[in-house]
C-alpha cells in the first residue's frame, strides 16, 4: 500500500476514535460509500450509504448512538485495490448501557491512493446477541 493511503487510513482512525466528523470527511471524497453487513432488522442505520453526505450523517447518528471507549485497528493488509484490517472495538450502546466488545473486519477499496468505499463485516451472531440485551 502506497505510504500515503496507508498514512490517510490511519488519519481516519484517529479522526473516527474521536468522533470528529469534519476531520474524517476531509479525507473522503464526494461520491465515498459506506456498508454495513448487519441486518436492517437489527440495526436500522445497517446496508449501504452512498455519497459523502449520507456515510457522514449516518455517522453521527451512529455516534450519537454509541460511545466508542476502544477502536483499534490492526495491521492494515493490501490486497490489490484494497485494504483491510481486523478492528476491535468496545462501545456503549448509550440508551441501554449495554456494551459490545467485537472485532469486525474493515475492508477499504482505494483508488489513486485515496478511500472510496469502506465495507464492515460484523459477526452477525455476535450482533444480535447484542442488540437483543441493548432492547431489553
Amino acid at each position: 500500500m502506497p505510504g500515503s493511503a496507508k498514512a490517510t487510513l490511519i488519519d481516519i482512525y484517529d479522526a473516527w476514535r474521536a468522533h470528529d466528523l469534519d476531520w474524517l470527511g476531509s479525507y473522503l471524497p464526494a461520491d465515498f460509500s459506506h456498508s454495513m453487513n448487519i441486518p436492517a432488522e437489527q440495526l436500522d442505520l445497517s446496508g449501504m450509504r452512498d455519497g459523502k453526505l449520507a456515510v457522514l450523517t449516518r455517522l453521527r447518528e451512529i455516534f450519537n448512538s454509541f460511545d466508542t471507549q476502544h477502536l483499534e485497528p490492526g495491521a492494515l493488509t493490501l490486497c490489490g485495490d484494497k485494504a483491510v484490517a481486523a478492528v476491535t472495538t468496545r462501545c456503549l450502546h448509550r440508551s441501554s448501557g449495554t456494551w459490545l466488545c467485537t472485532t469486525k473486519k474493515h475492508v477499504w477499496r482505494i483508488e489513486d491512493g485515496w478511500p472510496v468505499e469502506l465495507s464492515e463485516f460484523y459477526d452477525l451472531d455476535e450482533f444480535e446477541v447484542f442488540m437483543k440485551k441493548a432492547r431489553r
